[in-house]
């Protein structure tokens, strides 16, 4: 069970694009199910990336919708130890049912407070994007 700012692994999810895409990382912002265009869910999440050099880096924090994150911010095992971003403008819809995942650690109450905010400044400016392929 997965709870409001846990990290898990999802062993295979499917992009917007319906793509299956391979192990990757997530953080739980919603563990309330519910239901989304008649779909029902468990969980919400934002993708978790790494930064692949600086110039990665400056490229991807100059995008409104991502969040940096550091490994001081998780706490937990099996996480690794480079600095990376939230998707934040990625709301990714899961059905516990559909999909295997682990939790391997849990994020800082005041980054979750930060990514919260990011999110609600993302979905009034209407730039936030509900990916419910996994649904």
């Amino acid at each position: 069970m997965c709870k409001l700012g846990d990290i898990i692994v999802v062993k295979e999810f499917k992009d917007q694009n319906g793509t299956t895409v391979p192990k990757h990382s997530f953080v739980v912002i919603n563990d309330e199910p519910n239901f989304i265009e008649g779909f029902e869910y468990d969980f919400i999440s934002n993708a978790l990336c790494s930064f692949h050099n600086e110039k990665h880096k400056k490229y991807k924090l100059s995008i409104e919708g991502n969040l940096e994150i550091n490994p001081n911010q998780i706490h937990g095992h099996n996480i690794n130890s480079k600095n990376g971003y939230i998707r934040a403008d990625e709301l990714f819809y899961f059905n516990k049912k559909k999909i295997e995942y682990k939790v391997i650690a849990h994020m800082d109450a005041e980054l979750l407070d930060k990514l919260v905010q990011l999110i609600i400044k993302l979905h009034d400016k209407n730039k936030e994007k509900n990916i419910i392929t996994n649904l």
